[in-house]
């Protein structure tokens, strides 16, 4: 089951946006829409975002979801690293580069990932 949650990491909040599980593109996306609300409350270039995407497939309608997620949290993002980018993942996260023009930094370890938020 996704997860969506702020976390603390060397005393800094984090949002995880994990959806690591390999849940349905449905339960994924509903956690998209949790983290958007979420992310929306909180200022502008504040919210510091690790998204896991490890053993997830994807769908046109979850990379549908996840650009306008791009999109609508831009605003909020002061850092953002994701976890769990191979093959496929690695072609959607350029087009969601490309669309939110926002760096996105890819780590192979949660922990690595987790450590450069914190120097952000």
């Amino acid at each position: 089951m996704p997860k969506v949650e702020f976390i603390e990491h060397k005393g800094l909040k984090v949002m995880l946006l994990d959806v690591s599980f390999g849940s349905n593109a449905r339960e994924n996306l509903a956690a998209f829409d949790q983290a958007r609300e979420m992310i929306a409350k909180e200022p502008p270039k504040s919210v510091r975002l690790l998204t896991d995407v490890t053993r997830t497939h994807y769908t046109t309608e979850a990379v549908d979801g996840m650009k306008e997620f791009s999109k609508a949290v831009t605003p909020h993002i002061l850092a953002s690293a994701a976890v769990g980018v191979s093959g496929i993942k690695r072609i959607v996260l350029q087009s969601l580069i490309k669309l939110s023009g926002r760096h996105i930094e890819v780590f192979e370890e949660r922990e690595k990932a987790l450590d450069w938020l914190a120097e952000q």
